[in-house]
């Protein structure tokens, strides 16, 4: 592998950072918006801030009310925030790739765990949807943006997982021929004088 490939998996690409950017001002706008409940609901005073989310609710009732999972996830997603930003800050060095990987793992598996949560109440908190026979809003609004949170934190972990993998494989053929020329040296005699 040439120089300026390994040193090109040692930073975040372009993308990532863009995606980590958007995700860290939407995570953070999502969970303010559920963890200032009832003032954020519909028919709060804060409503207004976030009429996306007040229109979402109706198809989520987890984002109609308090929920102690919507709200656990909140908190998740401002730890991941916390944790974004410092791979942002840090995106051109090593550690960003690694923190990267590591929270957008995290938020991969946190949305699937939502996912789960929600099948497994047998549609407890999306349902009311499905039986006003709005298939097309609870497909678009309820499912289709949430895939999202799985595509693309997965795209992430593919390609910061190909990045780890293949300078931890540079840096072992490095020790390895480190290692055959310290052998080779040291079977050699001595140059005389």
């Amino acid at each position: 592998m040439t120089t300026a490939a390994v040193s090109r998996d040692l930073r975040l690409p372009v993308w990532v950072v863009v995606w980590l950017t958007i995700s860290a001002i939407i995570q953070t706008y999502d969970a303010c918006y559920v963890l200032l409940g009832p003032l954020s609901h519909a028919g709060g005073p804060l409503a207004g801030l976030w009429p996306g989310h007040v229109f979402y609710s109706s198809f989520d009732h987890r984002y109609a009310g308090f929920d102690a999972f919507g709200s656990a996830q909140s908190w998740a997603n401002l730890v991941e925030v916390v944790f974004i930003v410092w791979a942002l800050v840090a995106a051109r060095r090593w550690s960003g790739v690694v923190v990267a990987l590591v929270v957008s793992t995290a938020t991969f598996w946190k949305t699937v765990i939502y996912f789960l949560v929600e099948a497994s109440s047998g549609l407890e908190m999306t349902r009311q949807s499905l039986e006003r026979g709005d298939l097309a809003g609870f497909l678009a609004v309820a499912i289709l943006p949430n895939l999202f949170w799985i595509v693309l934190p997965g795209a992430v972990v593919v390609t910061l997982g190909r990045q780890v993998w293949r300078v931890g494989r540079t840096a072992v053929l490095h020790a390895d021929a480190g290692d055959a020329a310290a052998s080779a040296s040291e079977g050699q005699e001595p140059r005389g004088t």
